[in-house]
């Protein structure tokens, strides 16, 4: 979604702000169902190292998606989410 594009179509949300929720679905997607699996399948293979970089790659996405939220949130009570 461009700026030009959304004068002419009349969008609600400008790019940025678009941006950012479509990385909390897909952060959101990747904590709450696949990482999960991951970690599962990588202790049913035996591979503990695989496991250990699995949870360092859902700590950080968890602090990502928490830097996500937060700008969210501000935008939010900035009113600039019209």
């Amino acid at each position: 979604m461009t700026e030009s594009t959304m004068n002419k179509q009349g969008a609600l949300l400008e790019d940025s702000t678009f941006n950012v929720i479509t990385q909390i679905e897909k952060k959101a997607d990747f904590l709450y169902s696949s990482v999960e699996k991951y970690m599962r399948d990588a202790e049913k293979d035996s591979k503990p190292e695989l496991v250990k970089m699995w949870n360092t790659i859902k700590e950080d996405e968890q602090n990502h998606l928490k830097m996500l939220r937060e700008e969210l949130i501000r935008e939010a009570k900035e009113d600039k989410l019209k």
